[in-house]
C-alpha cells in the first residue's frame, strides 16, 4: 500500500492544503492520505488567537473528509516539541511493508538538510514536494536531483499547479479580507461558529 503522509499546524486548513493533497493523490497512486496536525512545531510558536489544539484537530477532520483523507493524533498526543522523524518511525512500526510518502512544500521541501535527524528521514520514507508557486518547479526539481546523489533520498516534485495562499493570510492581520473562498466550506463554517480569528457569524465574508 502507499500512503501519503501530510503534516502541518492547520491552523487553519485551507484549499492550498487540499490542493496539495488531491494532487499528491492522483500523482503518486495513494492508496491512503493522512492528515497529521501538528502537536506542539519545533520551529515555531503557534500565531497569537490561533485555534485551540483541539479545534486545530476538529478543522483537519472537516477538512479531510472533503478529500476522503484520515487524520492522525498522534503528534498532538505526544508531550513535547514534535519532530517529523519521530512521527515516521512510529509510522513505519505501524506500516512495515507500506510506502510512505511525505508531502510537503516549497519552504519545507528546501530546508530538509536542516531538520532533526534528517537523513534517516529519508531513509522512513519518500519525499513528494507541492510547489508553492509555479515558478518554483525547476528549483525544487535541482534539490530533488541534489538529495538523491547525496543521500539516495527518493524525491518527486509533484506536477500540480500552484495554489497561493497560506493559513497566515487567512488570520487577522495576515492582510486578506476575503477568506471564504481559500477555506473549504464545513471549515468555513466551523470557524464561524467558534468566533475563530475574530471571525463570527455577524461578518459578512
Amino acid at each position: 500500500m502507499r500512503i501519503g503522509l501530510m503534516g502541518g499546524t492547520f491552523n487553519p486548513p485551507h484549499m492550498g492544503h487540499i490542493n496539495a493533497a488531491r494532487s499528491a493523490k492522483n500523482e503518486l497512486l495513494l492508496d491512503k492520505l493522512i492528515f497529521i496536525p501538528t502537536g506542539k512545531p519545533p520551529h515555531k510558536e503557534m500565531a497569537e488567537r490561533s485555534a485551540t489544539t483541539a479545534q486545530r484537530l476538529e478543522m483537519a477532520q472537516l477538512a479531510a473528509k472533503s478529500i476522503d483523507a484520515d487524520v492522525s493524533d498522534i503528534e498532538i498526543r505526544r508531550e513535547g516539541k514534535s519532530f517529523t522523524v519521530y512521527t515516521l518511525r512510529e509510522l513505519r512500526k505501524e506500516y512495515r511493508d507500506d510506502e510512505l510518502w511525505l508531502i510537503m512544500g516549497t519552504d519545507m521541501f528546501l530546508s530538509l538538510e536542516t531538520w532533526f535527524c534528517f537523513e534517516e528521514i529519508f531513509s522512513l520514507a519518500c519525499i513528494a514536494a507541492v510547489p508553492r508557486e509555479n515558478d518554483d518547479k525547476e528549483k525544487l526539481l535541482a534539490y530533488s536531483e541534489q538529495l538523491e546523489q547525496k543521500y539516495g533520498a527518493k524525491t518527486r516534485v509533484l506536477e500540480t499547479e500552484a495554489l497561493t495562499v497560506s493559513s497566515t493570510e487567512l488570520r487577522p492581520g495576515g492582510g486578506r479580507k476575503e477568506i471564504q473562498k481559500f477555506l473549504p466550506p464545513d471549515v468555513y463554517d466551523y470557524i464561524v461558529r467558534k468566533n475563530l480569528y475574530g471571525i463570527s457569524g455577524c461578518d459578512k465574508i
